[in-house]
């Protein structure tokens, strides 16, 4: 897990500003999360382009008792600095009707890009759900896995 500052994470949360999400229901954009206590996880994870010229960043965020997610396909600009490329919402979870809450995420690289991986409880039922999100290698190309445990 990165560890970040709040003046990092408050720029990551900048970097989402007028980026929605598209499901069912309002979507949320992560404009939607002006403060960063509402994120609770950030992750550099794998690389992206046939030059591993940038890097993946996750970013999960916590409100209305469910869970948010966003990846980032990052780059480093002419001064070394990390910026943002392309940004997806998680679709899926990034609405009022999901009601998804995520623990225990994690992240691996993989020669495609990325695997995010998370417990997951519904507010529609008490089944426990394992999510998996395969993303990449093309900018804002992911695929959601939702398997319920028994």
């Amino acid at each position: 897990m990165v560890k970040t500052t709040a003046a990092t994470l408050l720029g990551a949360l900048l970097t989402f500003a007028g980026t929605g999400a598209n499901a069912l229901g309002s979507d949320y954009s992560y404009d939607t999360f002006k403060t960063p206590d509402s994120v609770s996880w950030v992750q550099l994870c794998g690389t992206w382009g046939k030059t591993h010229q940038g890097t993946y960043r996750v970013i999960h965020a916590d409100q209305y008792a469910q869970s948010f997610l966003y990846v980032q396909w990052m780059a480093r600009d002419a001064n070394g600095g990390l910026h943002a490329e392309h940004t997806v919402a998680i679709a899926e979870l990034d609405n009022d009707h999901a009601e998804i809450a995520l623990t225990d995420l994690t992240c691996r690289a993989t020669p495609r890009g990325i695997v995010v991986t998370a417990k997951a409880t519904s507010g529609h039922d008490d089944k426990l759900r394992r999510v998996t999100i395969e993303v990449g290698p093309a900018a804002g190309q992911y695929r959601y896995r939702g398997q319920r445990m028994r």
